[in-house]
C-alpha cells in the first residue's frame, strides 16, 4: 500500500513538474519573442555581428546594442534548455503518452530550426525574409508548447483524434487563430519594407486624408485592416464559446484573449499616439503573441470533443 502512494506520489510531482517547466517555457517564449522586437526597433540585430558566439566570447564586452542582442540569444539558449528538460521528464514519467511525447520532440526540434535561422539572420546581415520565418516558427513553438500542456493529463489508451468534431466553434476559432498570425505577420512585413512608422495618426494613416498617401502607407494601413478583420473574427469565436458555456478553462481562455483584443487595440493605437515609442512597438508585439498563443489553444480545445465536454 505504502509503495503504491509513494508510486503515485512521484507521479503526481513529476506532472508539477512537467506543467511548471511547459509554463515556464510558454512565459519565456513570450519574453523571448518580445525582447526579439526590441531588438528590432532598436537596431541591435548586428550587436553581435558573428554566431553563436558573441565577439567570439560566450560573454563579450558589452555596450548598449550588444547587451540587447546578447540578452535576446541567452533568453533563447535558455528556451531551449527548458524545452529539453521537458523532453527528458517525459521520457522519464510520460513514456506511454505517445501525444506528448511526440510533442515534446517536435518542439525541441522546432525551437533547434528556430535558433538555427536566427543564427542565420545575423550571419546574412539581418535578411527580412529569414527575419519574417523566424518571427513565424517562433509563434509555432508557443501553439507545441500549449499543446503539451493539455496533452500531459491524456491517457494513451484513448485515442483523441476520434474526438475531433468540426462545428461552428472550431471553424471561427480556428479562423480567429489563423487571422491573427496572418496579422501578425503582415506587421512583421510592414516592418521589413519600411512602413511601420509611417502612419502618424490612428486610426487614419494622417489626419488630414482618408486614404495613404504613399505606397508604404498602403502596406502599413493594410495591417490595419487585418488587425480589425482578426479582431471582429476572435471577438465573435470568443463570444460563441463563452455563450456555449462548455468549461471553466475555455471561458478563461476566452475572456482572456477578449481582453488581449481591447489591449492590443489600445496598444496599436498608442504606437502613433506616442510617435512610435520603444516600449509601445514592443508591447505591441508582445500582446500580439499573447494572443495568438491564448486564440490558438482555444482553437485546439475546441476542435476535440473530448475537452470541451460540458460540465
Amino acid at each position: 500500500m505504502l509503495s503504491v502512494f509513494n508510486s503515485r506520489a512521484r507521479y503526481f510531482n513529476f506532472i508539477f513538474i512537467l506543467k511548471s517547466l511547459v509554463i515556464f517555457s510558454i512565459i519565456d517564449c513570450i519574453f523571448q519573442i518580445s525582447l526579439g522586437g526590441f531588438v528590432r526597433v532598436t537596431s541591435s540585430g548586428l550587436g553581435c555581428p558573428d554566431w553563436p558566439l558573441c565577439y567570439g566570447q560566450i560573454i563579450p564586452p558589452m555596450n548598449y546594442h550588444t547587451l540587447i542582442e546578447w540578452g535576446h540569444r541567452t533568453s533563447g539558449a535558455i528556451l531551449g534548455l527548458s524545452i529539453l528538460l521537458i523532453v527528458i521528464v517525459t521520457l522519464i514519467s510520460q513514456r506511454s503518452n505517445l501525444l506528448l511525447v511526440t510533442l515534446s520532440i517536435s518542439t525541441l526540434i522546432l525551437v533547434s530550426i528556430v535558433g538555427g535561422i536566427g543564427g542565420a539572420v545575423v550571419l546574412t546581415e539581418l535578411e527580412p525574409s529569414l527575419r519574417t520565418l523566424h518571427l513565424f516558427l517562433a509563434q509555432l513553438i508557443i501553439l507545441l508548447l500549449g499543446l503539451c500542456y493539455i496533452s500531459i493529463n491524456v491517457d494513451n489508451s484513448e485515442n483523441i483524434f476520434k474526438s475531433m468534431k468540426i462545428d461552428t466553434y472550431s471553424i471561427f476559432t480556428g479562423l480567429a487563430a489563423l487571422s491573427i498570425i496572418i496579422t501578425l505577420l503582415s506587421g512583421s512585413y510592414a516592418v521589413w519594407k519600411g512602413a511601420g512608422t509611417v502612419c502618424s495618426s490612428w486610426p487614419l494613416c494622417t489626419p488630414g486624408s482618408i486614404l495613404p498617401q504613399s505606397f508604404l502607407g498602403w502596406i502599413h494601413m493594410t495591417h490595419r485592416v487585418f488587425s480589425i478583420i482578426s479582431s471582429l473574427i476572435g471577438v465573435f469565436a470568443c463570444y460563441m464559446v463563452l455563450r456555449a458555456k462548455f468549461n471553466i478553462l475555455l471561458s478563461f481562455l476566452s475572456v482572456s484573449a477578449l481582453l488581449i483584443v481591447l489591449m492590443q487595440i489600445l496598444l496599436g493605437a498608442s504606437n502613433p499616439w506616442t510617435k512610435f515609442q520603444i516600449w509601445a512597438r514592443v508591447a505591441h508585439l508582445g500582446a500580439s503573441s499573447v494572443l495568438w498563443g491564448l486564440m490558438a489553444i482555444l482553437f485546439c480545445l475546441v476542435l476535440f470533443e473530448k475537452f470541451r465536454a460540458r460540465e
